[in-house]
């Protein structure tokens, strides 16, 4: 500036407040004061930092955040000029600094697994269909990376060791048997056409973990003989019934997820006259007891059908909209199994290059586990080339900054990339790996020829 006496420096001692207004909805620093949006908010001069809490109601988007000083010589008209007042008519600086408010995907678990070697793992004893609550979570963290409260056992993946009862502790799951699990997202994954999808890749690592390597997986199926998961041969369809009696979702969340969905019109409710009641009843004892296609050996997608709402219900300030609170946070619920007999291969080997070979050919990896990895991602409006929120590969949590490698989100609850099993064989993983899958036994060992992929 050319005013004598004016030049870069601190004149905090000449402001009567600071001020920052936020486009969205926020709560102060300990949760207590509820903070409309498009609010000014009050800053104390000296202070340097100031943390505020977003609801999870916030929509996802771009926004512009506002700041300002004000000179305690400030009239009540007064006027503003952006980043400093070098023009002295004002008296008020200002500044806007852009953010994205993004959602999370999260909270990773298997739930159940119908091998009956883990029935009384997940169940309070044979043929119940009451859990124990055990689960098995991505790590030992929650969200945002303080400690959930589940031993190193109850962690992913499933190995050898996670067994929970004596005896068992080298078991693992025989192949044909699927998994249950299911996860969170929180944001503006609440629409129609919003979903998951889940990719899953494949390893085989030896019995000791001394080897692991890429592989593919073939099995046979009615029309053709090794069939390899992920070409046009591999027809296989999943099925996903998201009120399984062996799935446990609790009543009041799919009471609470028929109520959201006949309020806003879903095409099932008020558009075919049924009362509130008459549609929350439909809803838990007929479309959610619905087979849902979800996709293959090869790929998952996860529709709306397989999601309920679990946003917060209480203390929401009169002006949020109730359904939008609810539906802030969404819970995603799935299976997975690979095919009952399966035959491992190093990946892009090609089983005719070497001549004729049958079922127990020598390029078929054995004495080792099938390691299933998941890739999830979610996807918004149906835009499947162009995924929205990543559980591992999401850009942003995977930056440097200042020096720092940031985690995605499978590390920051805590998962463990080097494990040992309970014979004290050490297995290095990578993000996402989920369940190991013996490579030598199956489910038809069970059950004889009657079982089904």
């Amino acid at each position: 500036m050319d005013y004598p006496g004016y030049r870069d420096r601190d004149y905090a001692k000449y402001f009567r407040t600071k001020q920052v207004w936020f486009p969205f909805d926020v709560y102060n620093e300990s949760r207590t004061e509820f903070i409309p949006k498009e609010t000014w908010v009050n800053i104390p001069v000296h202070q340097f930092e100031t943390t505020f809490y977003l609801p999870v109601w916030v929509d996802e988007g771009n926004y512009e955040v506002a700041f300002r000083s004000i000179a305690h010589n400030a009239p009540e008209d007064f006027t503003y000029q952006p980043d400093a007042n070098t023009n002295l008519t004002h008296h008020v600086a200002t500044d806007e600094v852009s953010v994205e408010v993004i959602g999370r995907l999260y909270d990773f678990h298997i739930t159940d697994i119908v091998d009956y070697n883990w029935e009384t793992v997940f169940r309070t004893r044979k043929g119940s269909f009451n859990p124990t609550g055990i689960s098995y979570w991505v790590g030992k963290n929650s969200i945002d990376g303080e400690r959930r409260g589940n031993s190193a056992q109850l962690t992913l993946p499933i190995h050898p060791g996670s067994h929970t009862i004596k005896g068992f502790k080298n078991v693992v799951v025989k192949q044909g048997y699927h998994y249950k699990f299911d996860f969170k997202t929180k944001g503006n994954m609440f629409g129609p056409t919003d979903g998951i999808r889940i990719t899953p890749s494949f390893n085989y690592v030896s019995k000791d973990g001394t080897m692991t390597t890429p592989v593919d997986l073939y099995y046979h199926s009615s029309e053709k003989k090794f069939v390899k998961i992920g070409s046009s041969n591999d027809k296989v369809k999943r099925y996903v019934l998201l009120n399984d009696r062996l799935r446990n979702v609790p009543k009041d969340e799919l009471t609470d997820t028929a109520e959201v969905k006949y309020r806003t019109n879903d095409t099932a409710g008020q558009s075919t006259n049924l009362s509130m009641n008459q549609y929350v009843n439909k809803y838990i004892n007929k479309l959610t007891k619905k087979k849902t296609p979800v996709g293959g050996f090869s790929l998952l997608l996860l529709p709306e059908h397989t999601r309920t709402l679990i946003g917060p219900k209480s203390n929401i300030p009169p002006s949020v909209n109730t359904d939008r609170a609810l539906s802030a946070i969404q819970h995603w619920y799935g299976e997975y199994s690979i095919p009952v007999d399966t035959y491992v291969v190093k990946k892009g080997l090609k089983l005719y290059q070497n001549g004729p070979f049958d079922d127990k050919s020598p390029m078929f990896l054995k004495n080792g586990y099938i390691v299933v990895n998941f890739d999830i991602e979610s996807i918004k409006n149906g835009d499947l080339e162009n995924p929205h929120l990543q559980y591992i590969k999401a850009p942003l949590m995977n930056q440097v900054v200042g020096g720092i490698q940031r985690k995605n989100q499978w590390q920051m609850e805590g998962f463990n990339n080097n494990i040992l099993d309970s014979f004290g064989n050490r297995f290095k993983l990578i993000d996402g790996d989920v369940v190991f899958y013996n490579a030598n036994k199956s489910s038809r060992d069970d059950f004889g020829s009657q079982v089904t992929h």
